[in-house]
Formats: C-alpha cells, sequence, structure tokens
C-alpha cells in the first residue's frame, strides 16, 4: 500500500485583482503546512502540483521545508492535471442565466467582495448547475472532462512512482474533492459539498493498491489549529 496526500493550496487573493497568488495568510498556512509534513515524515518520495501559481507556491514550501529537514528532496513534478476548474468561466457563463431565472439573486451579486455569504450563495447555486449534467452554454468548460482530468493524474501519479510510495500533491478544493467522489462513489451534489468544507492548507489522505484509492483522512489541519491563531483557518 502507498499513501497519497493531497493538500489544498494556502489561502489565495480573495477579491483581488490577481486571485491566484498566496495571500500573506495563504504563505504562513504553507509553510506550517510543509514543516509539518517535513517533521511528520521521514521520506517523501514524490511532490506533484497543479501548475497554477498558488499551488506551486504551496509546494515550494514544503520543499524548502523539506531542505531545512535534511531528507530527501524531490523536485516538484508540475502537472495541469491537478489545477482547478477556470471557475471564471463557469460563473461568467452561468450566472446571468441563474439571475434571468430568478431576479432576486442580483441582489447578491452587488455584495459578493463585501459579503462573502453573499458570494457563497451565488457560487453554490452556479455550481449547481454546472455539475447537473444539463447542456453547457458554448465554451463553458466541462464537469465531466473536469473530473476525468484529475482521474487521469492521480492515476496516472500512483502509475508512475509505483507501489509503497509516499505521494504529496498539492492541489486546489476542486480535485481534492473529486479524488473523495472517486473512493467513496459519491454524487456531484455530494461532491460540492466536500469542497466548500475543504480548508486552506489542509491535508486529505488515500491510500492506494494498484489501481485501487481508498480514503484515509479528510482535511486536516490539525497542524494549524495548534498555532492557537483563529485567522489560519480558512476556506477561501
Amino acid at each position: 500500500m502507498g499513501d497519497l496526500y493531497l493538500i489544498r493550496h494556502g489561502q489565495a487573493s480573495f477579491g483581488e485583482e490577481n486571485y491566484d497568488r498566496l495571500s500573506p495568510t495563504g504563505v504562513r498556512q504553507a509553510g506550517i503546512l510543509g514543516h509539518h509534513m517535513a517533521r511528520t515524515f521521514k521520506r517523501i518520495d514524490a511532490v506533484y502540483s497543479g501548475s497554477l501559481d498558488r499551488q506551486l507556491h504551496t509546494a515550494r514550501k514544503l520543499r524548502e521545508a523539506l531542505e531545512t529537514s535534511g531528507g530527501p528532496v524531490p523536485e516538484i513534478i508540475s502537472t495541469k492535471a491537478f489545477d482547478e476548474y477556470d471557475s471564471t468561466a463557469v460563473w461568467q457563463g452561468y450566472l446571468p442565466m441563474l439571475i434571468s431565472e430568478n431576479p432576486a439573486m442580483e441582489s447578491d451579486l452587488s455584495q459578493i467582495y463585501t459579503d462573502r455569504s453573499a458570494f457563497q450563495r451565488l457560487f453554490e447555486n452556479v455550481m449547481r448547475r454546472w455539475v447537473s449534467r444539463r447542456p453547457d452554454p458554448p465554451g463553458i468548460p466541462n464537469w465531466q472532462e473536469f473530473k476525468h482530468r484529475v482521474k487521469r493524474g492521480l492515476y496516472g501519479a500512483v502509475h508512475d512512482q509505483g507501489s509503497g510510495k509516499r505521494i504529496v500533491i498539492s492541489t486546489s478544493g476542486g480535485p481534492i474533492s473529486t479524488a473523495v467522489q472517486l473512493a467513496l462513489n459519491l454524487s456531484n451534489e455530494k461532491t460540492l459539498e466536500i469542497a466548500w468544507q475543504l480548508m486552506n492548507a489542509s491535508i486529505t489522505r488515500f491510500k492506494y493498491s494498484g489501481q485501487r484509492i481508498g480514503l484515509s483522512g479528510f482535511n486536516d489541519v490539525s497542524h494549524l489549529e495548534v498555532k492557537g491563531d483563529a485567522s489560519l483557518l480558512t476556506y477561501r
């Protein structure tokens, strides 16, 4: 049996012009996560990352911690297989349609940068429509294709590294929840609920054997909680 650890990137820059970079809190979270994993594991055989800046920055913080600990320091294998879905394209494609069907949602739209709950309500409605198997508007990323991409990436990493290895993948909430769906055979709707629970710099652990992947730990942030600083516990 091998171990597969999917870590969610540190907090990104929500509400800023460039979302795809770690916030100061996100940098701190990633550093704590990296040092925790370096202390906990004497050996990490492979480190994968999506190609997004926030994912790569988190992976680099892990690699820095491994260097400091004096243990093996694998090179980061970057692949788009573990990129998050294009939430901007999904948002822009579905939101006008949803507002036309329910004009009351317009009030939430005017508050999305000042009221996180308003953003979450709209986001959940958009995402539920996206995974509902209804036809996508032209140019919108396809949910099923996204899931297949993540699945190919997971099985590819397991195959390339072989049995009995400890593999870390720095990624985002979408790919992590998709991996949980694969392990537990969840519905698309339940997979979304899993994604919304995932915290920044969390660890979700799987056991693998051949092509079988099983969930053995979910959304662990104990390495952040022991710091006694509530500002480190974030979802977005």
